[in-house]
């Protein structure tokens, strides 16, 4: 059953998922050396609910110390079918990963709706259901990964009604019902919608 709540969202990141697309292609590219771990390669599930057909692409993007530089990688844009969609990517690009959805319904809502891996007051392994999710007012975009070679994550994608560009339309929420290890930076959530206009840069 789909939920609907109004989430009247004031986000310092918000923007179309054209300019998202358009940071990932302009991001500087930077070369690291290869190593043992560079080769390994994990298997990551996203087992989904009532989102056939959805997108779900996974970011990653970390900074030099200096904060000079942001490494950014991207995966291919993959659908969800039958329930589940699954990426098979190196194992090191989990760590400080974020994900981002785009459902069959939402309007012209101004940003991409991302997953929020963890929520203010939540710790690891807490249990989130919607009712919860849409209270909240903080989130992480950020995994903290997996070493594991194979990992299935359950994820949630419900209809809401936010405000978009111009009016109110339908829009997403995303989040994991069993709260994840999750990498700061903590952003605005309102109403558990997390989205962006750009990489989520984690630290």
């Amino acid at each position: 059953m789909t939920h609907r709540t109004t989430v009247l969202a004031r986000t310092t990141a918000l923007a179309s998922s054209a300019l998202l697309a358009g940071s990932l292609a302009s991001a500087p590219a930077v070369a690291r050396p290869d190593d043992r771990s560079a080769a390994a390669r994990t298997t990551l599930t996203f087992t989904v609910d009532d989102c056939e057909g959805c997108e779900v692409q996974l970011v990653n993007a970390r900074s030099t110390l200096d904060a000079d530089v942001v490494h950014v990688w991207a995966s291919q844009t993959k659908r969800v079918t039958d329930g589940a969609v699954t990426f098979r990517i190196p194992t090191r690009r989990t760590w400080g990963m974020s994900a981002t959805v785009r459902a069959p319904w939402e309007g012209h809502t101004g940003y991409v709706t991302t997953v929020a891996w963890r929520y203010d007051g939540e710790r690891v392994g807490d249990t989130v259901t919607l009712d919860e999710a849409v209270t909240k007012r903080r989130a992480s975009a950020c995994w903290e990964g997996v070493r594991s070679r194979e990992v299935t994550v359950p994820l949630v994608v419900e209809e809401v009604r936010v405000r978009g560009v111009r009016k109110e339309v339908d829009g997403s929420i995303a989040f994991v019902p069993t709260t994840q290890g999750w990498l700061p930076p903590m952003r605005r959530a309102p109403e558990g919608v997390l989205g962006s206009q750009d990489v989520n840069i984690c630290r």
